[in-house]
């Protein structure tokens, strides 16, 4: 016979999420007092979800995985901000790694694309080429290159393309240079040209429908029956990428 409702109690217990997510939460204010990592957050909302995924887009969120030590943390942390510094440094309609993706396929045409040795699919394997070198980049700059080479050489994931950046850091770098993303630019001026790029964009939505309104009230007084136009125009949408 089945049991009724009754017979047993299920509770939910939050504390262990609740000290995980206030460990994070603390760590990462003390390396941001620490360390100068202003230059390097490309976005300032973050938000912690004990045992989630770690991941950069919409908003940048740690899990509890990649945490269990400060540099594995700082590490994790400047890996999801890379994320969102090719985010702002691209456009509306501006990816800057295709420029010469097609090159980084050339140079490394048996890259894995599966994890742990590669990424999540073929696009993400070698756009993780990128990320995963300015980690390391961003990573050296507070904590040494020996102490940022060995957070990568302990990861689960990407192993291939740890392997990969950090022995071809010296032709990967001048790749880099050659197509504008390194040396990186500081966060502030990226995310000022952003807020302006936005309040343009919002100015010219403005201007465009009020046009759109001064042309109907002409056509109202030439046409009284003819009926205005709903809706306002939308600018295009602006891609982002979704990364770990």
């Amino acid at each position: 016979m089945a049991g009724s409702d009754d017979d047993v109690r299920v509770d939910i217990d939050l504390g262990e999420a609740e000290r995980e997510a206030d460990r994070i939460r603390a760590w990462l204010i003390a390396l941001r007092r620490r360390h100068d990592l202003a230059r390097f957050e490309f976005t300032h909302h973050v938000r912690i979800v004990p045992a989630g995924p770690t991941y950069s887009h919409p908003i940048l969120t740690l899990g509890t995985r990649f945490t269990e030590t400060e540099d594995l943390l700082l590490s994790t942390y400047l890996h999801e901000q890379m994320h969102w510094y090719l985010w702002l440094l691209g456009g509306p309609d501006h990816d800057p790694v295709s420029p010469f993706f097609d090159e980084l396929v050339r140079r490394y045409p048996q890259a894995p694309i599966w994890l742990p040795e590669g990424a999540r699919s073929y696009e993400q394997t070698y756009m993780h080429l990128v990320v995963c070198w300015l980690e390391i980049e961003a990573t050296a700059e507070l904590i040494g290159r020996t102490r940022a080479n060995r957070m990568a050489d302990t990861t689960f994931g990407y192993r291939w393309i740890y392997r990969t950046v950090i022995a071809d850091r010296d032709p990967l770098g001048a790749l880099f240079t050659e197509h504008g993303l390194y040396p990186m630019r500081p966060a502030p001026e990226l995310i000022a040209e952003e807020k302006a790029r936005r309040r343009a964009e919002l100015d010219a939505e403005d201007d465009a429908g009020a046009s759109r309104r001064g042309a109907r009230r002409k056509t109202s007084r030439a046409a009284p029956g003819s009926r205005p136009r709903r809706g306002r125009g939308r600018p295009p949408a602006r891609g982002g990428k979704s990364g770990g």
